[in-house]
């Protein structure tokens, strides 16, 4: 007599996290985090290769969740549109935007190749809006969701010599603030996470010139940001600084800006 063995189907994931930027730094911490939490997370980024060593790494960790590989660019919005479809053929829905995808740039503005403020711009302010684009529609046949955008505390307080990309971060605060509006009917939250330094390559990649700008300032780890991430899907804030020394950095440079203003440009410069 034949034993056939029975086949019992995978728990549904508690949550789908969609996460752009997800193949290093801050994205890859927290997708491994969400996959800790037994969520079913799409990752996606353009290093194929890199997000192949963390679905290795949740893998060999034997994560709850599951961690689903999307090779796509944030700036291409067909991309994003399939890499949405990809998602919603994995998962049958989606719950949550993590638009974290960015990159940092450092010289005078003038001076500056376009090309290197234009990757600036398309990155971190097209690659938000056409991951929101692609995101809503299935957030909102889901039943709502919740969108976290990483930005810095450079959006709020500016920095000389960091011009195109102190902008792209004022202009998430920018974009957040209307989707709260046009998104409230559809049970979707926005909140805007305001990250100071933290380690990774993040610095060695930024165009013009590479490397930490603020050496006395202290740098955090990507996991503690990716907790960061977690605590604002809990408690849906507007805006959120993580560290009491970002905040008091916010605090100061909207209070003094003058003061903040000459500190920053002589750091930068």
């Amino acid at each position: 007599m034949q034993v056939y063995e029975k086949l019992i189907p995978p728990e549904p994931p508690k949550r789908v996290i969609f996460i752009t930027g997800a193949s290093s730094g801050i994205g890859r911490a927290a997708a491994l985090l969400f996959a800790a939490m037994g969520d079913g997370v799409a990752a996606v980024a353009r290093r194929s290769d890199r997000l192949a060593d963390t679905v290795k790494e949740a893998e060999k960790r034997k994560l709850p969740g599951r961690i689903f590989p999307i090779e796509a660019d944030v700036t291409d919005p067909a991309a994003m549109q399939r890499a949405v479809a990809l998602t919603l053929a994995e998962f049958n829905r989606l719950d949550v935007l993590v638009a974290n995808a960015g990159i940092g740039q450092r010289g005078p503005l003038v001076e500056s190749p376009w090309d290197d403020l234009d990757a600036v711009l398309r990155t971190n302010i097209d690659g938000v809006i056409h991951s929101v684009r692609a995101a809503v529609p299935a957030m909102r046949a889901s039943g709502g969701g919740h969108i976290v955008m990483v930005s810095s505390i450079l959006g709020p307080v500016p920095g000389a010599y960091a011009a195109a990309y102190s902008a792209s971060k004022a202009a998430t605060d920018a974009l957040a603030r209307s989707l709260r509006g046009e998104l409230k009917a559809g049970h979707i939250a926005v909140s805007v996470l305001h990250v100071g330094q933290t380690h990774t390559e993040f610095a060695e990649k930024r165009l013009g010139q590479p490397g930490r700008v603020a050496t006395r300032w202290p740098t955090m780890t990507p996991e503690r940001v990716a907790g960061g991430i977690a605590q604002a899907l809990e408690r849906k804030p507007r805006t959120m600084t993580l560290r009491w020394i970002d905040w008091l950095f916010v605090w100061a440079g909207q209070r003094f800006p003058g003061l903040l203003d000459r500190i920053l440009a002589r750091v930068y410069g």
